[in-house]
């Protein structure tokens, strides 16, 4: 199930927010006599620090993508295991009854290679349950008990890989609305004191006035997107492709590789540019959809966003 994250209200990436709210601390600290008067204390500063610096620690979204990559290649290696021991199960069938016959078509392994991994899953309790069925006849070609309970525990196996991976998939989107929100709160903080330093100085020191200017009248750069998300679910029409604003940004080119699974991408190619975030994208099923995004305006393109990819 999707969980759909809270909406990020500041338009800075979240090294830009750590080193803005850091300065303003300093700035703050500088100008203390005068934001005193106005309800900004030295309490208040030393808070907004903390709050900034815990921030800084809140693992990236790349922390949590590969725990979700880690939990593919483990749900990966398992079924590989297991297709072996389903095939020493089906062969048996095979030499009794020769591929075609509806004995053999009932274990339902035909087209097993190219099931979604729920559908696979099915197919194996299907091949115990058959193969139990018919063990006193497959007995003299090999079949045997521990082959089957191979089959079992791999199954068993496999859906806890399943279950890993949602778990991963999901706790990602989770921190990813978790640093969303701390950084909301943030900048909360730092639009209030930034409107009181803006009001002290104003028509009183330019420079100082500078220094709580919160976004410039103009941009060296497009940064490249972050915490790019793709997510999609078996049965989901769509997959979720989300990414933080940029600052500057007026439009958003997303570019998609698609390879076999377990895969490293290969070739991007550009299918399609959007105006926000997030949007929803056809999945290629069988294979690893791999995205990438770059930020635009009339006369900029950011780099490359890193990586995000989901197994359809």
């Amino acid at each position: 199930m999707n969980i759909k994250p809270p909406q990020r209200n500041y338009n800075l990436t979240d090294p830009e927010l750590i080193m803005f709210g850091y300065n303003l601390c300093q700035n703050i600290t500088r100008d203390q006599l005068q934001f005193t008067p106005r309800g900004v204390t030295a309490g208040n500063v030393t808070s907004l620090h903390a709050l900034v610096a815990a921030f800084e620690l809140f693992p990236q979204d790349s922390y949590y993508q590969a725990d979700v990559s880690i939990a593919v290649e483990a749900k990966d290696n398992t079924r590989s295991a297991l297709d072996v021991k389903v095939r020493d199960v089906v062969q048996c069938a095979i030499i009794k009854w020769g591929a075609d016959s509806p004995k053999v078509r009932k274990f339902g392994t035909s087209d097993i290679s190219k099931y979604t991994d729920k559908e696979y899953l099915t197919a194996c309790r299907q091949v115990v349950t058959t193969a139990t069925g018919y063990l006193a006849d497959l007995t003299p070609v090999g079949l045997t008990q521990p082959m089957i309970d191979a089959v079992s525990d791999g199954a068993d196996t496999f859906l806890s890989n399943l279950d890993d991976l949602n778990e991963a998939i999901t706790q990602r989107e989770i921190k990813k609305g978790e640093r969303i929100a701390d950084g909301n709160e943030i900048y909360s903080f730092v639009s209030q004191y930034c409107t009181v330093g803006k009001i002290i100085w104003d028509d009183v020191d330019e420079t100082k006035y500078n220094d709580y200017v919160i976004y410039p009248t103009s941009y060296p750069g497009l940064s490249k997107p972050q915490n790019v998300l793709a997510h999609w679910d078996p049965g989901d029409l769509a997959i979720t492709l989300s990414w933080d604003s940029v600052l500057g940004a007026t439009r958003y080119e997303v570019f998609v590789s698609i390879v076999a699974t377990g895969s490293p991408s290969g070739n991007y190619n550009l299918l399609n540019s959007f105006t926000s975030s997030p949007q929803m994208i056809p999945p290629v099923s069988g294979k690893r959809n791999y995205f990438k995004i770059k930020a635009k305006n009339d006369t900029q393109t950011s780099d490359y966003s890193d990586e995000a990819w989901v197994e359809c």
